[in-house]
């Protein structure tokens, strides 16, 4: 007999869904990384082939966070449980 969480897990890994999840929760966690100001001013969020894509609405927030581009990396993929990431790209 297994527990239900085993029976997940084992159908998370069946299906390959594993960066997927990994993923949604970066992307969840961008808010609370980035701060509610700049969660506010962010249009679009998703993850490419190991890449953060994040669109937002203003060129000054844009260019404060390429100058913060390391730490907000390092703190995702502390959140993340490990390297995930490559780097973030912002549009």
């Amino acid at each position: 007999m297994r527990t239900i969480g085993d029976a997940i897990r084992e159908l998370i890994d069946a299906y390959h869904l594993n960066d997927k999840l990994l993923e949604t929760k970066i992307i969840n966690a961008w808010s609370e990384v980035a701060g509610m100001y700049i969660s506010k001013n962010t249009q679009k969020i998703y993850i490419n082939d190991h890449v953060l894509f994040v669109s937002i609405s203003s060129s000054v927030l844009k260019h404060e966070l390429s100058i913060a581009h390391d730490d907000l990396l390092d703190q995702l993929n502390s959140l993340a449980g490990k390297a995930y990431l490559k780097k973030i790209v912002f549009l």
